[in-house]
């Protein structure tokens, strides 16, 4: 069985990027999302993804989160030691949630590990490509 998705982050960016999902692969019946607001704060945003958690019960499970070091990643890495099925990636990015959309990967360790990869891949500054003067734009 394939791992279930939860997407954590501060403000909209996991329920935006989860929309973005949607728009180009579909629906993602195996995803949730947990959006901290301003006012959440560390207890609150437990509360919601310990709902999500209880409700998945021991399925293995990976959260992408969007900052490193931020409370939705700290809360998701708290919640590893309860759930040994948790896996947690920091870089939240579109590239990471299609992946994991598409993959047929269905080790959480495995497809934690390929996502992480996918994250890094999919960050790079891209350069204009030269022209050779025969290609070049005719005005």
């Amino acid at each position: 069985m394939k791992p279930k998705l939860i997407l954590m982050s501060h403000g909209n960016m996991a329920k935006e990027t989860f929309a973005s999902t949607q728009m180009i692969v579909g629906d993602l019946v195996n995803a949730e999302i947990v959006s901290m607001e301003a006012d959440d704060g560390l207890s609150s945003t437990q509360a919601k993804l310990q709902a999500i958690l209880q409700k998945n019960g021991a399925v293995p499970t990976i959260v992408i989160a969007d900052l490193k070091g931020g409370t939705p990643c700290n809360v998701a890495m708290m919640a590893m030691g309860t759930y040994p099925q948790l896996r947690v990636v920091s870089g939240l990015n579109l590239a990471m949630v299609i992946e994991a959309a598409v993959s047929s990967l269905e080790n959480v360790d495995e497809l934690a590990a390929y996502l992480t990869t996918i994250g890094q891949q999919a960050v790079e500054t891209i350069d204009l490509p030269e022209l050779e003067e025969e290609e070049g734009f005719e005005e």
